[in-house]
């Protein structure tokens, strides 16, 4: 039996995830702040690689060597976990489905290089992670399966969520970020929908997927 994985696009930086939780409550918060402190946690500087998210990268210390210093940081253990939603129960129009399985992936690894704790969700799969489950899981997954209870997405907690379904932006939290697939039957701009507090980005099919995650938000 042979498994072929999804891309994984490599992601010079990436505001969806370097952004998220900005919004959380102070609760939620702390273990955030703790992995993106500038200062005080750090347990290492080292020279900058290929694919570091730039919010990691220490100026004063760069500029004193003539060249790009990152930051190492200790890793918190436990609390809130980013986690990456593929709304798979949806029906996808096109080859949308696979753009946003490749999008899930990239995501999943990019959270890994910016040292944050993430976990995939399908609807067939409930939360997983670790990087060959979450491999697994997208190369199986299929537009249209059916949650269970087993399996149901946790509410009230930050997520990414990617859909091809603008109504179900209004149901995210206010720290959620989202990423839609605009479809002839629905787009953002055509559907009279209640306004939302969350950001996101709206995917064009005429447009590079690795470019579009590393655009900047925009705001519902």
């Amino acid at each position: 039996m042979a498994i072929v994985y999804p891309t994984v696009l490599p992601l010079n930086h990436c505001p969806l995830v370097d952004d998220l939780g900005e919004d959380y409550s102070p609760q939620i918060s702390d273990r955030y702040r703790f992995q993106g402190a500038h200062e005080g946690l750090t347990r290492a500087l080292r020279p900058y690689r290929y694919g570091d998210p730039t919010r990691l990268i220490h100026w004063r210390t760069s500029a004193r060597h003539g060249e790009l210093r990152v930051r190492e940081l200790e890793v918190a253990r436990g609390g809130q976990e980013i986690i990456i939603a593929l709304d798979s129960a949806a029906p996808w129009p096109g080859e949308t489905f696979e753009q946003a399985v490749v999008a899930a992936a990239s995501l999943y690894f990019y959270t890994a290089r910016a040292q944050l704790q993430g976990q995939l969700w399908t609807a067939g799969t409930g939360l997983i992670n670790g990087n060959r489950p979450v491999l697994a899981a997208l190369a199986g997954v299929m537009p249209g399966e059916k949650a269970t209870a087993l399996t149901a997405l946790p509410r009230g907690v930050p997520l990414i969520w990617l859909t091809p379904d603008p109504r179900s932006l209004s149901e995210l939290s206010s720290a959620s970020r989202w990423i839609l697939w605009s479809s002839p039957d629905f787009s953002p701009l055509q559907a009279a929908l209640e306004p939302t507090e969350t950001s996101g980005i709206e995917i064009r099919s005429d447009q590079p997927l690795d470019l579009q995650l590393q655009a900047s938000l925009i705001r519902r």
